[in-house]
Formats: structure tokens, C-alpha cells, sequence
């Protein structure tokens, strides 16, 4: 079989560009090459082909052919009269997060799937890829290195699935579970316990593989980017994890540290949930265009609850930290009015409409938020209808079993099928009401706490935000709504997200705009803000409400049902 070869190689770093130099084998007189228009854990199109300035083809003996943009990230050439072409084009590499591509002088990070082009009628060809780097780099990568400085993938997909840092300052060690090699690389500045690391890497890495039997490849690496501004992001790949986590500082205060468990974490369950068990619209990948599906409340949220989840049952979250992760999850999901308004399932299906942003106003909600408290629901359910001989850990090892395992795509009624075959019962509530419909979790939440011995209150305070309903951000003096609640007394005043608001009462909003409303009593309320220039006085009245309050959860007594929740 014949193979694309690759060549990657930069000059000037500082300008950040890399130069790639392809060569594909061609039948006939035409090719059309695709660069890929998204890329796998970030359902959204990201127009990586905006990044390329410079391209050209030519044929065997270097006469230039005639390429012709077809599409925003395809080309045709024409006109071939050898056995192969050769691809010169440069890419422009100047985000750095876990997802992207990048050249400093210190390093050479590439995703594939941002840059590499690929024949899409010769899928199944080997990719060999050579590096013009420094004699000194090393190279943090899931595929396997043939000779100094050369990869080499099976086929495209594994080409895409791969990313890789190629630097003289890489941090490096391993540790092994089941006779498997967990490789754990950094790029950056850290001041991590070595011990530490690897002792509880070691301990959720054993807890998870233990639920499923193995894990489905021959090696994992877990490859760091710790920059020096702020940087917080995860990619899983097939054999290994991107995971951005900024500045490095950040990762010697405990709640950096945690951050770094628990993405990490998170990743790590991905390597069954979505790399291996996966919806059948992406299987395989289709990297041309868009891959609609509404799991990614399996994809996502079943995967953020049990990111955290296995850092409570290897022990390296107390039971206090991994509540604290519960406790977010709910006050993300109350203060969402999206949640009214679109389902989980729709959500995901609309991730590839307006991306990973907020959108307009209470539209939608998060496959990851959402996704993680169905998950959660459907957990105690499972355990409750079979009085606790059973749970969603059983449902998704099935999963594998039915589809991970045999590389099947599987579709909505198979997961939902799996889950109820475990309660032994239909749970139409929870999907026909609380994944496809939008039926208020807070009452479904609040009896699965009670369930597992987790006690719910609510704290409220006297602050401008729980009286009003507006969410603000206050930095350097200026205090900004971020939203309002619908209905609340801030919405039917005429406060509008984007206001500025400049006096309270006469006073000076600033910094302290929160902390001066808790000293106030008040009915009503005197604001002055700034909308698109122009100045407005809008007239708030406290109707005794309490707007986006704050979930607090306790461990009461133990129950039959915890002990399963949280076994290892």
C-alpha cells in the first residue's frame, strides 16, 4: 500500500508559521483534497482553512498544476499526469489551547485535524510524517515514533486523532496499570510533586479501568500544556489527552490542582465514552462537514459526571472536594434559564449551530451541565429500581460491550435501551421529560440527593444580584450585567444585558457594588447606567424575591444506595 508522506518544518518561529510539504499518491488526472472543517470534542465547524496562506501543486517532476478552491476547505487538481502530486502550503499557528496549533521558539505543537489535508477518496492509507526539528526535541504523541523524528499513522483517522509537542524542554514520566503505559508529558513551567502526580493519576487510572476490564488501546499519554497565561481545556484523542491548564502558578494553589485532577480525569474516561463508544453519526468521523447528534449529553455530560465521580472513588477527592463539584454543576444549572427553553438533547444537537458559546439570552443549555445531572438522575434511578444491585456504571460497561468493543456506532434508543434494561423498568421521565423535554430537574436533583444521603440547602445573601436578578462582572471599576433573569424585578425594570451600570442610589458602582447592597434595605432602587452611550434611569423594586441563589450539599447519614454510588 502506498503511503502520504509529510514533511513539517518551519523557519523564523516568531512569525509562526509551519511549512508543510505533502506527497499523495493519485489515480487518474484528478485529486481532491479536504482539510478538515471541525475537529472531534469541539462539535462546532472551526474554519481551519483560514489559517493557510500560502498554497500550491505540483506533479512529480515539480511542474505546477491547476488547484481550484471548490469549497471553503477543499481543492481540486486537475490535469495530473504522474503518479503523484506534491502539496507545498504553510498554516498560521497562533493559539495555544488544548484543541489548536502552535510554533514558538521552544516548541512545535500540531493538532492534525487543524492542518493535515487528506484524500477522502483514500482514507485507509498510512500517513508518514518527518519533522525538520532540532536534534534535541523530543515528541510527546500517541503514535508511534518508526525512526528519530518520524511518525507514523495507519490511516487518516488515526492521523487526525494524534496531536503531538515536539520540544527540547519536555517533562516526562510513566506509570502502568494492567500491564498498559500511561506516559504523562508537560510542556511549561511546574512545580508538581512527582510522588504526588503519579500516585493519584495511578489511583483514578486503576479505578476506571477496573470498571470497565481494560482499556481499549495499547498505551495512553496524557500531554500538558501548562503557558503562561490563562489557559483552561481538554481534548481527548483515541490513545491520549490534550489538556491546556494556565499560567502555571494557577497549579500550585489547591483549587489549580484539583482542576488539573479533574480534567484530567474526565479525559481519561472519554477513552470509552465517545473515542470507543460512540454515536453512530460518528462513526467514523466525517471530518468535511457537520456530525449532528443529540448525545452529547452521553458524549459530554455522562463523561463530566464521572470525571468526577472516579476522583471520589480512588480517593483522591475528599468527600467534601467531590461535593463541591456536584455543588457547581447545580448552581450552573440553576442560574441557566435556557433550561426552559431547550433540551439537553436538542442543545446538542445545537452545539454545531452557535458553537460553545452563551448565544442569545436563556436559549439553550450546556451538554455538559445538563448531560452530567441526567447522568446523575439516571444513576440513582437505576440503583433505586434494582435496590441497588445495579447502576449506570453497568449501562455504560454494557455500552462497550455492545458497541465499543465491536467498533458499532450506536444510536439514541441504544443507550436508552441499555439504561432501562439495567433499571429493569422504563424511565420515560428522565428522557422523555428531563433529556428531550424541559421538565425543571430541581425537584428530580433534589430526591436523588436524598437518595444517596446528600443533603440540599440554599444560601442567599443581601447582594445586588439576588435581589435583582442581574448577574453582573465588576473589574477595575466598572460593573457590567452579564444577564437577567426572566421576569425578575431587574428584567421587568428594562435592564438589558451589556448595561453599565454607573450609580446605585446615587452611589458610585464599582468593585464593591455586591457588598454595598448587602448593607442597604431597601423597596425600591435608583439605577443609572450606560446603554450603547447613552445614559438611562431605571427604577428597580425588591419584591422579596431571591434570584440565583447558591446550592450548598452535606453528607448526612450513609445509605445503601451512597455505598454503591461511591464504590470503588
Amino acid at each position: 500500500m502506498k503511503t502520504i508522506q509529510y514533511k513539517v518544518s518551519y523557519s523564523n518561529p516568531h512569525r509562526q508559521y509551519i511549512d508543510f510539504e505533502a506527497i499523495f499518491p493519485v489515480n487518474g488526472n484528478q485529486l481532491t483534497l479536504q482539510l478538515p472543517a471541525w475537529r472531534p470534542g469541539r462539535y462546532e465547524l472551526g474554519n481551519f482553512a483560514k489559517n493557510i496562506q500560502q498554497w500550491q501543486a505540483t506533479d512529480a517532476n515539480g511542474n505546477l498544476l491547476r488547484a481550484n478552491k471548490v469549497s471553503k476547505d477543499s481543492w481540486t487538481i486537475e490535469g495530473i499526469e504522474t503518479d503523484h502530486v506534491v502539496i507545498k502550503y504553510n498554516y498560521y499557528s497562533a493559539e495555544l489551547n488544548a484543541g489548536s496549533t502552535w510554533l514558538d521558539e521552544n516548541q512545535l505543537y500540531i493538532n492534525p485535524v487543524n492542518c493535515f489535508l487528506y484524500d477522502p477518496s483514500n482514507v485507509d492509507v498510512p500517513y508518514e510524517v518527518r519533522l525538520d526539528i532540532p536534534a534535541d526535541y523530543e515528541i510527546a504523541c500517541g503514535l508511534p515514533e518508526t525512526t528519530k523524528h518520524v511518525l507514523l499513522a495507519q490511516d487518516m483517522q488515526q492521523m487526525m486523532d494524534c496531536p503531538f509537542i515536539a520540544s527540547a524542554s519536555l517533562w516526562h514520566r510513566t506509570y502502568e496499570v494492567q500491564g498498559v503505559t500511561y506516559h504523562i508529558w508537560i510542556q511549561g513551567r511546574h512545580a508538581l510533586s512527582e510522588q504526588k502526580l503519579l500516585q493519584e493519576f495511578e489511583a483514578f487510572t486503576i479505578s476506571q479501568v477496573n470498571r470497565f476490564g481494560s482499556i481499549p488501546c495499547e498505551d495512553y499519554h496524557f500531554i500538558f500544556q501548562f503557558p503562561d497565561q490563562y489557559a483552561r481545556h481538554g481534548v481527548e484523542h483515541e490513545n491520549s489527552t490534550v489538556i491546556a491548564l494556565g499560567p502555571a502558578e494557577r497549579l500550585q494553589t489547591n483549587s489549580g490542582y484539583e482542576e488539573l485532577l479533574g480534567i484530567s480525569c474526565h479525559e481519561l474516561y472519554h477513552t470509552w465514552n465517545i473515542k470507543s463508544i460512540r454515536p453512530k453519526e460518528m462513526m467514523p468521523y466525517d471530518f468535511s462537514k457537520e456530525n449532528y447528534s443529540k448525545l452529547g449529553y452521553v458524549a459530554e455530560g455522562v463523561t463530566t459526571y464521572y470525571g468526577d465521580l472516579f476522583l471520589k472513588r480512588s480517593d483522591v477527592f475528599s468527600t467534601r472536594e467531590y461535593l463541591l463539584t456536584l455543588e457547581d454543576q447545580i448552581k450552573r444549572h440553576l442560574h441557566n434559564a435556557g433550561r426552559f427553553n431547550l433540551s439537553v438533547a436538542d442543545s446538542s444537537f445545537d452545539t454545531w449551530l452557535d458553537g460553545y458559546s452563551l448565544g442569545i439570552p436563556h436559549r439553550k443549555v450546556s451538554i455538559y451541565t445538563e448531560g452530567c445531572l441526567c447522568a446523575f438522575i439516571t444513576d440513582v434511578a437505576i440503583m433505586e429500581a434494582t435496590k441497588g444491585e445495579k447502576s449506570l456504571d453497568d449501562a455504560m460497561v454494557l455500552m462497550n460491550e455492545r458497541f465499543g468493543k465491536k467498533g458499532i456506532g450506536y444510536t439514541e434508543k441504544d443507550y436508552r435501551t441499555a439504561v432501562e434494561e439495567c433499571a429493569g423498568k422504563a424511565l420515560s421521565w428522565i428522557f422523555d421529560d428531563l433529556i428531550y423535554g424541559v421538565e425543571d430537574y430541581q425537584p428530580h436533583i433534589e430526591r436523588a440527593l436524598g437518595l444517596v444521603g446528600i443533603e440540599i440547602s440554599y444560601k442567599t445573601r443581601n447582594s445586588f444580584t439576588q435581589l435583582t436578578g442581574a448577574q453582573v462582572i465588576a473589574k477595575d471599576g466598572k460593573v457590567t450585567v452579564h444577564s437577567v433573569w426572566p421576569n425578575s424585578p431587574a428584567e421587568t425594570s428594562g435592564m438589558s444585558k451589556g448595561d453599565e451600570i454607573v450609580f446605585v442610589n446615587g452611589i458610585q458602582a464599582d468593585d464593591f457594588l455586591q457588598a454595598h447592597m448587602s448593607m442597604e434595605t431597601f423597596s425600591k432602587a435608583e439605577l443609572t447606567v450606560l446603554r450603547n452611550r447613552q445614559q438611562h434611569v431605571i427604577t428597580i423594586k425588591n419584591d422579596g424575591g431571591s434570584y440565583f441563589p447558591q446550592p450548598v450539599l452535606n453528607q448526612m447519614n450513609s445509605t445503601p444506595f451512597q455505598d454503591k454510588w461511591w464504590s470503588k
